[in-house]
């Protein structure tokens, strides 16, 4: 509990909700629907782990880890990742520390689980936060999508 939000961890039926933070961008909106029904299972088996900040019974911010079987690396014996997603907080509401408080909680969470690895793709606006918390860039990746 903070001065005047609290947390509470997201459950399975807050699918749409997790899924409407993910998918803020109007460009990303058609892809709402099929992001809940994917989450709502991980969230049931506890591979998402979520959490929210409430004001009055009203969600103002969220965020979530995917927890991915990565596989053994030197680094990350374990073989799980964290894999950050969903971190986003209503405009009034930004720039007061919630979202670091919540990103901060569920990285200890997954810690806790014997995650010792994170990865994100970050916004512009969203980086500083992100390097605040340890995030450092990683150049080594490549990416390719199918046509």
């Amino acid at each position: 509990m903070t001065d005047f939000w609290s947390e509470r961890p997201a459950r399975p039926a807050d699918a749409a909700l997790v899924a409407a933070h993910g998918c803020y961008r109007p460009e990303d909106r058609h892809r709402c629907s099929d992001y809940a029904t994917w989450v709502q299972p991980r969230l049931e088996a506890g591979r998402y782990l979520g959490l929210f900040a409430v004001v009055e019974d009203v969600v103002i911010a969220g965020a979530g880890i995917v927890l991915l079987d990565w596989g053994p690396t030197r680094s990350n014996p374990s073989g799980q990742m964290g894999r950050v997603v969903n971190v986003f907080t209503e405009e009034p509401f930004r720039r007061k520390g919630i979202a670091r408080s919540l990103l901060s909680d569920l990285m200890s969470r997954c810690e806790a689980l014997g995650v010792r690895e994170f990865n994100l793709g970050a916004t512009t606006d969203g980086r500083p936060l992100y390097q605040s918390l340890g995030f450092v860039d990683y150049a080594a990746e490549m990416r390719r999508r199918a046509p």
